[in-house]
């Protein structure tokens, strides 16, 4: 039993709340409500959908990037590298004719590690194609170390870290074995400008 008055005591009735007590302003029956479940549906459905809408277009956007760095690539290893390859057959006096074809040889794979590194664009690497077909033409027996030295200290001006030689080759099996290694620049050439 309550002693206070303000609730309801043992013998009388508690106050229930009917729907028909409702104000006159309110209308008599209330829209019902749609169910929960379909709202959740369509949610998980949009999202389900901008997902892979996304991944959808990274996957194009990747497979349209891949292809224009594989024709850089290409071109680059055929056209840009094989350059150098006439100044095999110039040996300069004094140098031995093997050391001498291992230097171009060593220009050619920077060359195709700097053509492979994509950050040239297919008009970069046909103006250092032209540049390096001209140095090659002018090119004498007795000028052929000036000229290769000057390949490599306008490229490693150039380039920088992009053909700084590799100091251990990649695990096998890795993504990064498949890469054309980075030489060091030959010895024969003498030591880099920047390091004189």
């Amino acid at each position: 039993m309550s002693t206070r008055g303000d609730g309801p005591t043992a013998g009388s009735p508690a106050r229930r709340w009917r729907v028909d007590d409702r104000p006159a302003s309110l209308p008599a029956e209330l829209p019902p409500l749609p169910p929960a479940r379909a709202s959740g549906r369509r949610a998980v459905l949009a999202i389900v959908a901008a997902f892979l809408a996304l991944w959808l277009g990274l996957s194009l956007s990747f497979r349209a990037w891949k292809a224009r760095y594989r024709a850089r690539a290409d071109f680059g290893a055929s056209r840009v590298a094989p350059a150098v390859d006439p100044l095999a057959s110039e040996a300069p006096p004094g140098i031995a004719p093997a050391d001498w074809r291992g230097a171009v040889a060593d220009t050619h794979a920077m060359l195709l590690a700097l053509t492979a590194a994509g950050v040239l664009d297919e008009r970069a690497m046909d103006d250092l194609r032209r540049d390096l077909t001209d140095r090659v033409a002018r090119s004498r027996p007795e000028t052929a170390v000036r000229t290769l030295a000057g390949i490599w200290d306008d490229l490693e001006r150039r380039a920088g870290p992009i053909i700084a030689p590799d100091r251990s080759s990649p695990p096998a099996g890795s993504r990064h074995a498949a890469r054309h290694p980075r030489p060091p620049r030959p010895k024969i050439l003498g030591p880099s400008p920047a390091r004189r």
